[in-house]
């Protein structure tokens, strides 16, 4: 087995094995489910207005990928420099394994176990509501809405949560984080500069509007595209399929730019 394989797999079985891993998302549903009341009668109680498949899902991935995603940065804010906490980084950087490859399976098996909680949680809400309405067609589109959406956004969160506290205290990057993902994706650009609804939305703004034509569950919301007043309209360009597909790009490139950031600096200590 490659040096990247054999990380992947042996941080994947690790982190998916720990408590913490399933019971931030598990509060954070509980959470959801008391404050996200009416986005669940939205999808199990639609009245004269049932919604078709593809919008409920989108919303439910906005929902799920915007609270969950906060204990995912949080959760994976230690695992680059735990090594180094615990004295195993120089046997392993004795090793004749690359770490370069060490690092990448590292990131993605961290990162894929501490989304299963997330995948768990958003294809159970999206099966529940195919099983309603009687509509299977709902599970191709969260499918995609998870490929597409949430993935990208969560690649990104744990790229800079694995990088970022090589330059500070584990501790600070979490609190810096929440502030950042509630400044970066909550608040309103005319109130104030955010990169909420730019090419560069972790929440997957251009995807949401281009592939998914979402406007929200009532379709009065604006997820993509130049608004009147606020700044930074120049990373706004009206949405198109294809923007949508650089947004993903740009996203992926970022998470790469990071990582490699942080294996640049780590290399650089250890010399």
């Amino acid at each position: 087995m490659t040096a990247f394989g054999a990380s992947l797999r042996y941080e994947f079985r690790m982190q998916v094995r720990k408590r913490s891993v399933w019971i931030v998302p598990a509060l954070t549903l509980v959470l959801f489910v008391l404050i996200g009341g009416s986005l669940l009668r939205d999808l199990f109680d639609p009245g004269e207005r049932p919604l078709d498949p593809r919008t409920a899902v989108a919303g439910l991935a906005v929902q799920l990928h915007a609270l969950l995603s906060i204990g995912f940065g949080c959760l994976l804010a230690d695992r680059l420099v735990r090594d180094d906490r615990l004295g195993v980084a120089p046997v392993l950087d004795a090793t004749p394994a690359s770490p370069a490859a060490r690092l990448s399976g590292k990131y993605l098996g961290a990162a894929a176990a501490t989304a299963v909680p997330i995948a768990v949680a958003y294809f159970g809400f999206a099966a529940a509501y195919a099983i309603d309405t009687g509509r299977p067609v709902a599970m191709a589109w969260a499918t995609a809405a998870f490929g597409v959406v949430i993935v990208p956004g969560l690649l990104l969160v744990a790229a800079f949560a694995l990088a970022v506290p090589m330059i500070m205290p584990a501790p600070l990057f979490r609190v810096l984080f929440v502030g950042y993902w509630l400044w970066g994706n909550l608040v309103p650009p005319e109130t104030m500069p955010t990169l909420s609804r730019t090419l560069f939305h972790p929440l997957g703004g251009y995807p949401l509007d281009a592939l998914f034509d979402f406007h929200g569950i009532d379709g009065e919301d604006t997820w993509a595209g130049p608004i009147a007043g606020a700044t930074w309209n120049v990373l706004r360009p009206a949405p198109t399929p294809a923007l949508a597909w650089l947004s993903i790009a740009l996203l992926l490139t970022v998470s790469a730019a990071a990582l490699a950031g942080g294996h640049a600096l780590r290399v650089r200590r250890i010399r």
